[in-house]
This record gives structure tokens, C-alpha cells and sequence, in this order.
């Protein structure tokens, strides 16, 4: 670990700020930081609580000179916002994370050694309560799944020094999380933890028929209290203030919670990240509620893939499909 604040220190020298983390969160876990001064980096960690897409915060420092501490996953939306120009290439300096090894996901923990619970955590260790635990059953589902374990832009490299994904491993921790949630899944109606969604939920999802594919989403869109946590940990819901879930002009969805209002709601906000989602995973693990919400941006960004041969943020040279229409062309001819 001593290694990042030296890091971040270099940056600092022709950098405005940094973001990072320290050991500021509840019961051992990380909390997202930012470093200003040669004093602050000494507070700087990353170890497997380190969760929170940081990319986030970057449109909001238009302007400034930003340093960036971002896992290989959070690598991707920063490379979707430099190719949909919210954010200055020039002015990031990009310290990617190399062998992650998977971010464990505290609200399983908390909820088996209840909140608060003290955690040590590295990317190859974990334990709980001074009692070393089986890291795998902690992992968030998203990191079991993982493939991208080196960052696909940096300036800077901090090598964690983690395992290997475990892309197919574990099946067990798949099917039964802290909130039990795979083991009724859709037909149930039971949700996410906000923890992510499993392997059985997706399999029975996909299994569905499309009317029933309408009534599990619409029971899911009733759990919505409209708190927009979704949105506001997207690091691609940068257009904030023009957002057309709020504007009044034009008027596509009312302010109420009910659920045909916040099905609108989210449908507004899943089309509006068609080819842009970089299944970063922070709209449901954000969710208060526990909405699968990951489980349909998956789909979408699959569909997208098959259409177009396009993985938002994976390739910095990739010309985004979505983002190329121009009113002068003449869409019948393809020009």
C-alpha cells in the first residue's frame, strides 16, 4: 500500500487533485476521497472495499486538472466520457489499478455479522471480526463475472496485487447472497439485494416470456421511491440539470412514486444508456431498494453487442455506434 500515496504525490505535482480513497468508511471499509496535498495522499488506500466508480465525479471538475485512482472497470467509463467529450483527456491523469481481484460487497457482510462489523480486507485476504473468511462468498457479483482485470487507459499503474478473477468460479456464492435472493428470483418476485444480480435470476429471467418479462419489471418499478441514488452514482448521467426525468418542458414523467411513473422512469433512463453503459454496476448498487437494475442494463448492453460489435469504453479507439447520427445524413442510402 505504500506505493499509492507515492503515486498520487507525483500527480500532485502537476495536478489540481486527486481521487481516491482512505479508511474514512464504517467499520474498516474505504471511503472515496480526494487528495490535495502531499500530506492528504499519506491517508490514500485501495484494498477490496474500494467500490465506488469514482469516473463519477469527473464531469463535475470540468476544468480543473484531475488524478484519477480507477479499477480496470472504472477505466471503461472514463474512456466513454473522454469519446463523448465530458471529460478532457489532457486534463486526467488516469492511475489504473492492475490486478484488482474483485471488490467485496460489505452489505452481505453486514448483514450476516451485522453492521459495523470490523473488516480487513486485501484483494487476496479477508477477514471479519479479527476471524479470516472465504473472500469469495463476499465478492460482488459483478467481479465473480469479471474478465477486465488490467485497465484499458492509464497514465500511472498501482499494482494490487490480487488473485485472478473468478470468472466461472464459485457457483455456490452465486446462488444464495446474504438476502437470499436467487433462490426465489423472478417467479417470486423477489429482487436484488442491491448487491447484483445472480446467475439463477438472470437464467430465469431470460427464460421468461415477454409478458412476464412486463409483470416482473413492473413489480420491481413499484419498489421505486424516485430517490434518483440510480442516477446519481451513474458516471454516465452527467447531463443532470437538462435531465429529462425532471424538466418540465418536455414533460415525460410526473414527480410521483407510483409504479407506472417510475416504470417511465427508468425506461427514460435505460434507453438513454443504450451503447453508453459500461456495466460498472453503481446504479444498483446504489438502489436503497434492491432493484435488479443491473439485470436489464446486462440485457441491453448484450443487445448492443450483438448489433453493433460495440463494448461501451473498451476500446479508446472505438467509435461509439449511438453517438454518430447526424441530421445532413441521408439514413436510407447510409451516407
Amino acid at each position: 500500500m505504500s506505493g499509492l500515496p507515492a503515486i498520487i504525490k507525483k500527480v500532485l505535482e502537476e495536478y489540481d487533485t486527486v481521487l481516491g480513497w482512505d479508511a474514512g468508511g464504517a467499520g474498516g471499509t474505504a471511503a472515496p476521497a480526494r487528495f490535495q496535498t502531499a500530506e492528504d495522499a499519506e491517508r490514500a488506500v485501495f484494498d477490496a472495499t474500494c467500490v465506488h466508480n469514482l469516473a463519477v465525479h469527473l464531469p463535475r471538475l470540468k476544468g480543473k486538472r484531475v488524478g484519477i485512482v480507477a479499477k480496470a472497470c472504472d477505466c471503461r467509463s472514463i474512456v466513454q466520457l473522454v469519446q463523448e467529450r465530458a471529460v478532457d483527456r489532457a486534463a486526467v491523469r488516469v492511475i489504473g489499478v492492475g490486478g484488482c481481484g474483485g471488490t467485496v460487497d460489505v452489505r452481505k457482510i453486514w448483514q450476516q455479522f451485522s453492521y459495523g462489523a470490523e473488516i480487513v480486507s486485501s484483494m487476496d485476504s479477508l477477514s471479519i471480526n479479527g476471524a479470516v473468511v472465504d473472500r469469495a462468498g463476499f465478492l460482488r457479483h459483478k467481479c465473480l463475472d469479471c474478465g477486465e482485470s488490467e485497465p484499458v487507459i492509464s497514465d500511472e499503474i498501482y499494482e494490487a496485487g490480487g488473485m485472478p478473477a473468478l470468472s466461472g468460479g464459485n457457483e455456490a456464492s452465486l446462488m444464495t447472497d446474504g438476502a437470499g435472493v436467487a433462490e426465489s428470483g423472478a417467479a417470486s418476485g423477489a429482487a436484488g439485494s442491491g448487491a447484483g444480480e445472480t446467475r439463477s435470476l438472470r437464467a430465469e429471467f431470460q427464460a421468461m416470456s415477454p409478458a412476464e418479462r412486463s409483470g416482473f419489471w413492473r413489480q420491481q418499478y413499484a419498489k421505486c421511491i424516485r430517490c434518483y441514488a440510480c442516477r446519481e452514482a451513474c458516471p454516465m448521467c452527467f447531463c443532470r440539470d437538462v435531465c429529462i426525468m425532471q424538466t418540465m418542458e418536455p414533460h415525460w414523467t410526473g414527480g410521483g412514486a407510483g409504479a407506472r411513473e417510475a416504470e417511465m422512469m427508468q425506461l427514460i433512463r435505460v434507453n438513454h444508456l443504450a451503447g453508453r453503459c459500461t456495466g460498472c454496476g453503481e446504479c444498483e448498487r446504489a438502489c436503497p431498494m434492491g432493484i435488479p437494475l443491473m439485470l436489464l442494463m446486462e440485457e441491453q448492453n448484450r443487445a448492443v453487442e450483438e448489433l453493433f460489435g460495440y463494448r461501451a469504453g473498451a476500446d479508446p479507439e472505438a467509435r461509439p455506434p449511438l453517438l454518430t447520427f447526424s441530421i445532413k445524413g441521408d439514413s436510407w442510402s447510409g451516407e
